[in-house]
């Protein structure tokens, strides 16, 4: 099968959170023989990976990441969709992703991420061809869930009036398309609440087992961690409000405690955290994520905002750490509180839940091992790839 795979920035082996799904899917798509063909947005962190993705696509094309000048005052001016969408909007990118559809003649077109779904929908370059959206996190559900925190404020009237265009838009964008997936239960759950008329299939987030383990000698500080990219707006809230409200009392509870910041693009009120602190490591971009794993005793994601399935979580499991989530965080992953993990949604109940692991060592032992055993049974990235599969035979065939 000949698939055009979109994506918003180029996926390969070091990039993190949900563009390392796309890449799992890119490579394990080809090694099955598909013919993979690849449309992304140009990153400057992407240019040392270019050719190694080369070797697994049948053809490659990097666009222009931001609209040309002109395009954006344009879409200032006569906006044709939400604010969030015109962030990874590039008129190269919709004539490319018709170029390459036209030249090659492609069976399906599987956008990844609902922003990129825009480059499928009213695109006059586009001949026809079979669309499936993959939808990593559902924007109007994410607002939905920012309105809910921000209580009455001038904020949350200017999220109120954008959710209704963000919402009309978005779900224009599935409803056009042949297929849409999400990574959770609870997200499609969300998204049939909002159009019962769409197609909808759970392929879970996953987890490579060989290359995220427990260490062969375990050297674990007395710290706990954190993985994300904090470009998300979800991410930097979780790791602001935790730092708020939740780590004050655990260094109480600790005085020896870390607390590893792990992944790029911090911002500027992240960075102050360190600064005030040196017991919280703000780390930036790593090449490799495992060493600050290996390090943790405890795993948190304390996510309040957002949508989606948190792969973090699976990997930091699969890699031996015992995790204390937010039921938000943990969305799509079945943990069962004190034999997989733990969920609390206030910080009182977290800091306990997170001294509980800190301090014992035979429970972090047992739910270290169950949870590993819980990814391996459940969230191989084979698993998915069989579900992805299907999905792209039966809207073909269709």
């Amino acid at each position: 099968m000949k698939i055009l795979v979109i994506s918003s920035r180029l996926p390969h082996a070091q990039v993190i959170s949900g563009h390392q799904i796309v890449y799992q899917r890119v490579r394990r798509l080809a090694e099955r023989g598909h013919e993979i063909g690849l449309a992304c947005l140009a990153s400057p962190d992407d240019e040392a990976h270019v050719e190694s993705v080369r070797a697994l696509a049948r053809e490659l094309e990097i666009c222009p990441a931001r609209a040309p000048l002109p395009a954006r005052i344009g879409e200032a001016l006569f906006p044709s969709r939400p604010a969030r969408f015109r962030e990874v909007y590039s008129p190269a990118m919709l004539k490319c992703v018709g170029d390459m559809i036209e030249r090659t003649q492609y069976d399906v077109a599987l956008a990844e991420f609902g922003l990129m779904g825009q480059y499928l929908h009213r695109n006059p370059y586009l001949p026809a061809v079979r669309k499936i959206i993959s939808v990593h996190h559902c924007h109007t559900l994410s607002s939905r869930k920012t309105l809910q925190l921000l209580g009455r404020s001038p904020r949350a009237v200017a999220e109120w009036l954008a959710l209704r265009r963000m919402q009309d838009y978005e779900f224009d964008l599935y409803r056009a398309a042949d297929h849409t997936l999400v990574l959770s239960p609870e997200e499609r759950y969300g998204v049939l609440s909002c159009a019962p008329d769409l197609r909808v299939t759970v392929i879970p987030s996953g987890v490579d087992t060989k290359y995220f383990k427990p260490p062969a000698q375990p050297a674990r500080e007395e710290a706990i961690a954190i993985t994300g990219y904090y470009d998300d707006v979800a991410n930097r809230d979780a790791v602001l409000w935790f730092s708020r409200t939740v780590w004050p009392l655990l260094k109480q509870r600790h005085p020896g405690l870390s607390f590893y910041v792990v992944g790029p693009n911090p911002s500027g009120a992240m960075l102050d955290l360190a600064r005030r602190d040196p017991r919280i490591v703000v780390t930036g971009w790593v090449e490799d994520i495992r060493p600050y794993l290996a390090k943790a005793r405890v795993f948190v994601c304390p996510n309040r905002l957002g949508s989606g399935m948190r792969g973090k979580i699976l990997q930091a499991m699969a890699s031996g750490v015992p995790v204390a989530a937010t039921t938000l965080g943990a969305e799509g992953i079945p943990i069962q509180i004190g034999n997989t993990g733990f969920l609390a949604d206030t910080p009182d109940i977290l800091v306990q839940q997170v001294s509980l692991l800190l301090d014992d060592e035979k429970l972090r032992e047992t739910i270290a091992r169950n949870a590993r055993a819980m990814v391996e049974e459940r969230f191989s990235w084979d698993r998915g790839i069989n579900l992805l599969e299907s999905v792209l035979h039966e809207v073909v065939g269709r």
